[in-house]
């Protein structure tokens, strides 16, 4: 039998960092003496990393102020290093590894946060790769993104699973055949209606679904 191959998103299904990003955001902003508001929020969460990027660049230079992206890497990674986990997350990924799953850490984000929180929770050694769209030179996790990891790992996009709590990212990764799971979450400030990907509330479910999975392959 195949070995079961696992995506994992990381920010929203391995982290519980929502509130991580808009404490980062309002504390940057504070450094300007500028207000984080509900509208900028809302614009926010809906742009990748660059976009949003871009977004407060522009915000700074209307109010005739430096952007200084240092100071808000500097705030992100020392927030990473202290950042919480979803509910049992580290029992989650031990019994699938226990099971004989092979694990992948994808992300939208940039990979020194990723890899810090990981190595925060003592996470990281569960993860065969770690991946970042961005350190790969995408904006996002596109088809494109995918299809290279595939190529790089010589993966079977029918083989993997993808756990993650973007419906966009998990239409992407459908293209190639990639099996999507969706982590549905009430703090999620970009969730959407699901009526496309099995839907998990959370990640003990996944055990379950991996364990029914493998029985219907033997």
């Amino acid at each position: 039998m195949m070995k079961t191959i696992i995506f994992f998103d990381l920010d929203g299904v391995i982290f519980d960092s929502y509130g991580l990003w808009d404490k980062a955001v309002e504390d940057f902003l504070s450094t300007a003496n500028l207000t984080y508001t509900t509208e900028m929020k809302q614009k926010l969460w809906q742009l990748n990393m660059l976009e949003a990027e871009h977004y407060l660049r522009e915000l700074f230079g209307k109010q005739g102020q430096a952007y200084q992206p240092e100071i808000l890497k500097a705030i992100l990674l020392q927030l990473y290093e202290t950042v919480d986990i979803m509910e049992n997350a580290k029992c989650v990924l031990a019994a699938l590894v226990r099971r004989g799953c092979k694990l992948y850490a994808v992300t939208s984000n940039y990979y020194d946060f990723a890899e810090i929180g990981l190595k925060s929770q003592q996470l990281l050694p569960y993860f065969t790769t770690l991946y970042s769209c961005l350190s790969m030179g995408y904006a996002d996790k596109e088809q494109a993104f995918f299809q290279e990891i595939l190529e790089q790992e010589c993966l079977n996009a029918n083989q993997i699973i993808y756990v993650e709590d973007s419906l966009a990212n998990l239409k992407e990764a459908r293209k190639l055949g990639v099996t999507g799971i969706y982590l549905a979450n009430s703090d999620n400030p970009q969730a959407g209606q699901n009526d496309t990907f099995v839907t998990i509330d959370s990640l003990d479910e996944l055990t379950k679904i991996v364990k029914e999975m493998d029985n219907d392959c033997k």
